[in-house]
């Protein structure tokens, strides 16, 4: 995030809702981070293909025979611990005979030379899903890039499938001769943990804005925006936000002339959708890349949790609400309820075959307009359907439930 903004000045500043503003974002973050992610898979799978499953000896190439018995006992000789034999073992796979630890590779090449078997073990490579991340992060750039006019060959990437950068690296140079620095190498990798990092929640204004506004009223929207409907309306196609009314729970159509009834909302099952591709390689694919990230997350989400500030008034109307959240929810692992709506009041709550009956005085609209923060903070999501409402709680949900509880409403 821009030092000294906050992500409201940041938005209004760059027109969040205009499609062309996301340009930067195509540009400046997923075309360089695909094309890292890209090379990093280029070389794995020529690892895979060109060496893996037979012995040294048997690699006709002079060369690349060298280059291969580097990665499997470079450096080792001298310190194994910083060797780099072992970041090619752990973090590519690349080892001898199979070996289930990096001391017994060692021991297999120094008995046997040229004559072990090159193999490929697990390794951080494999943990990230290096080759499903390429994919995620190809559609999400093709999907991109036609909302905003932008060619793949303006961007630099080539026109046709699998579209490779325009400049491609071959993976022979990344890795190093006998005594070479694995300078190239170790570059493209920090730097992929590092572009990583700038995408991540909390730290790219982008990704943090689609997670602020996957599930919001459309009037809050507009007034953290300050922009008219229309604009909304645009922002939302865009991303792939849907409108639902907070009466019955039905899909409506923009611009409306009651916007104060509506809640926008990104579809889980949509993996077509903008928004939806962006939280998914942020939940499925960053955090696993580096665990600061994970980490990173978590305090962000925490900080943000801790400025929340609600008031459920009259407190004993929503108080049975919070109590079934506590008691048959959260207190009992299950991370789910459902709302049961009739002419827009919420009157059943339940999960599975436990439930409670209320008087059907509190509004799905209050509800939603008080609740709604802790959806922009990672705390819960809602989805919304004629009839219905499902709440989704996540672990750092219980003590902001219990906070306005012991509150009496308040947090």
């Amino acid at each position: 995030m821009e030092k000294g903004k906050s992500l409201r000045e940041w938005a209004k500043e760059n027109k969040i809702w205009k499609p062309e503003s996301w340009r930067i974002f195509l540009v400046n973050d997923l075309v360089p981070f695909y094309k890292q992610a890209y090379t990093l898979h280029e070389l794995y799978w020529f690892l895979k293909s060109k060496a893996c499953g037979r012995p040294l000896a048997d690699i006709e190439d002079e060369e690349l025979r060298k280059k291969i018995k580097v990665a499997i006992y470079g450096g080792a000789e001298k310190n194994p611990e910083t060797s780099f034999a072992k970041f090619m073992y752990e973090n590519f796979g690349i080892r001898a005979e199979d070996a289930s630890s990096f001391e017994d590779s060692l021991k297999y090449f120094e008995n046997f030379g040229d004559g072990v078997k090159v193999s490929l073990g697990g390794s951080w490579i494999d943990s990230i899903g290096i080759g499903n991340l390429v994919k995620e992060l190809r559609d999400l750039i093709t999907k991109i890039s036609p909302k905003i006019n932008a060619k793949l060959s303006e961007i630099g990437l080539q026109d046709s499938y699998p579209y490779p950068p325009a400049e491609s690296i071959d993976p022979r140079v990344l890795l190093p001769n006998s005594g070479e620095s694995p300078e190239k190498l170790l570059s493209l990798f920090y730097g992929f943990k590092q572009k990583a990092l700038d995408l991540s929640l909390g730290i790219n204004p982008f990704v943090t804005f689609v997670f602020y506004s996957r599930s919001i009223p459309l009037l809050a929207l507009m007034e953290f925006l300050q922009c008219s409907i229309e604009d909304i309306k645009g922002l939302a196609e865009f991303l792939g936000l849907k409108p639902y009314s907070m009466l019955d729970g039905s899909v409506i159509t923009l611009p409306t002339k009651t916007p104060e009834t509506v809640f926008l909302q990104y579809n889980r099952y949509d993996s077509s959708s903008v928004l939806n591709k962006i939280i998914e390689l942020h939940d499925r694919y960053l955090i696993k890349i580096d665990p600061s990230i994970k980490q990173s997350t978590n305090n962000y989400l925490k900080e943000i949790t801790n400025q929340i500030c609600v008031n459920f008034e009259p407190w004993e109307e929503y108080k049975p609400i919070f109590d079934f959240i506590k008691n048959k929810v959260l207190s009992v692992n299950r991370n789910w309820c459902k709302l049961g709506i009739k002419n827009g009041r919420i009157e059943k709550v339940s999960q599975e075959y436990v439930s409670i009956t209320l008087q059907g005085r509190v509004w799905l609209r209050d509800f939603l307009l008080k609740i709604y923060p802790i959806m922009s903070a990672g705390l819960a999501e809602v989805y919304i359907s004629p009839g219905s409402v499902e709440l989704i709680f996540e672990p750092l949900a219980k003590d902001w439930v219990e906070r306005v509880i012991e509150n009496e409403g308040k947090a």
